[in-house]
């Protein structure tokens, strides 16, 4: 496959807290920047403004906002390659399954918002990378349970994102990282991205 410059190859990443997922895209960018120009756009939860409530439905709906804005701008970028993305679109409706599975939104509101991102001129992920670990693990990675990171939370986060996964029509690659080193997660993944980037320095 030959990337084209005015078309970025957007790689999203998505699945359980504590996974891994930031660590490996940042060690992907290090690699992958020796053959392209590479950019990251961040997990949108990392820069929610302190104004607005942590683990409110306005907070989800900011994030998500800030996510559909940034892929935006990525669709029209001529300057990187390669766009790594800490959940992005797809990501944005299993999290919008979620809420509503804890009916902090309707099934209306769920269609509107999937249907919105759906349609909202964000060219789909060339590849989705889906991580996954156990909530044992997850807590063990995050040094005890947290605000998020608790037994019962990941439990049924990771309800949710199998399920949607399951019924989702593009391919995705899954990873279950919970017995794997940080480096045999990177080896794993890059393996994965490179059948399809083909890079020539491997």
């Amino acid at each position: 496959m030959n990337i084209q410059p005015s078309t970025p190859y957007m790689i999203e990443f998505l699945g359980t807290p504590e996974a891994g997922k930031t660590s490996v895209i940042h060690q992907l960018k290090k690699e992958l920047s020796k053959s392209f120009s590479v950019e990251i756009i961040r997990e949108s939860a990392e820069i929610v403004p302190e104004i607005i409530p942590k683990g409110s439905i306005e907070a989800h709906f900011w994030m998500k906002y800030r996510t559909l804005t940034k892929l935006l701008e990525a669709k029209f970028c001529t300057e990187y390659d390669v766009i790594l993305i800490d959940r992005g679109i797809v990501d944005s409706m299993v999290w919008n399954q979620y809420y509503y599975s804890i009916k902090a939104i309707s099934r209306e509101i769920l269609e509107i918002c999937n249907a919105f991102f759906t349609h909202s001129g964000v060219p789909n992920p060339d590849q989705i990378v889906y991580l996954t670990t156990t909530p044992e693990e997850a807590i063990k990675r995050r040094g005890g349970e947290g605000r998020i990171v608790t037994y019962r939370f990941v439990s049924h986060f990771n309800n949710i994102v199998n399920s949607f996964m399951q019924q989702y029509s593009q391919p995705f690659f899954k990873l279950d990282t919970t017995n794997l080193t940080k480096q045999e997660k990177f080896d794993i993944v890059l393996s994965e991205i490179t059948k399809n980037l083909q890079l020539p320095y491997l």
